[in-house]
């Protein structure tokens, strides 16, 4: 905690909590992290055939790798921390979902390539 508070700028604090208590949004019963969606429901439907968990599970999936693109420290390169940020993520946005979907099943989960993005990869669908 005193790293981040004798590092980090308001506007840094900020983007962390949004990394870790997304915003997410529901369009016709389908949960997004908003920052993931395009938009594109009726294109979805068409690729997936209407498939929901295909279509968040798409939507909703990221690699963790992409969370560093302008990585400045070695710390990307370190399996073990990475996997640490991984857990760390998927715990506060199981939380959010709980927040939010109290009546639903929803999953997050990690896996290494899912739907395609590259290495460890976070995702979210409802069951």
């Amino acid at each position: 905690m005193n790293n981040a508070a004798n590092t980090c700028n308001i506007e840094q604090h900020l983007s962390v909590a949004s990394v870790l208590w997304p915003e997410i949004i529901e369009i016709d019963g389908f949960i997004f992290i908003s920052e993931f969606y395009q938009g594109n429901l009726n294109s979805l439907n068409e690729q997936f055939k209407n498939d929901r968990r295909q279509i968040e599970l798409f939507v909703n999936s990221w690699s963790i790798g992409d969370f560093f693109l302008i990585p400045n420290s070695n710390s990307i390169h370190d399996d073990e921390a990475v996997y640490e940020f991984a857990n760390v993520l998927k715990f506060f946005w199981e939380l959010r979902i709980k927040d939010l979907f109290l009546d639903r099943k929803i999953n997050i989960e990690l896996g290494m390539g899912i739907m395609g993005e590259h290495g460890l990869t976070i995702t979210m669908y409802q069951a």
